[in-house]
């Protein structure tokens, strides 16, 4: 599997937890421990991320589109592309995402994400 290959499923993985319910697990052992999540009402630590997952009703659904990869040599890419998602009886959300990918070992972890929600 290519890097970009890689990276697009792992944000699908994240995606798919959130919509099963499982986010708050799923990030806890995909987040750096130094990891930051940018929101338009602010910016969450590793502890809050989670903590806020955890709070959230589950997504109904999602869908990615366009995504590209930025490859940051061996060690690193981000994933940058547009997400429609809702949650049961709320409206659409549509943003710009970027999500910052590290290895770790023999794997990857997220060490930044970024949501710029469209009007």
């Amino acid at each position: 599997m290519t890097l970009p290959e890689r990276l697009i499923a792992l944000e699908h993985e994240g995606w798919d937890a959130l919509v099963r319910g499982e986010g708050g697990r799923y990030y806890g052992e995909h987040l750096t421990a130094d990891a930051v999540m940018a929101f338009p009402f602010g910016v969450l630590s590793r502890e809050a991320t989670i903590e806020a997952i955890e709070s959230a009703p589950a997504w109904e659904r999602f869908e990615i589109t366009d995504p590209h990869v930025v490859a940051l040599g061996d060690v690193g890419g981000i994933v940058v592309y547009d997400v429609v998602a809702q949650r049961p009886g709320e409206e659409r959300y549509s943003a710009v995402v970027s999500t910052t990918f590290v290895r770790d070992g023999d794997g990857w972890k997220v060490a930044f994400h970024h949501q710029s929600p469209r009007a």
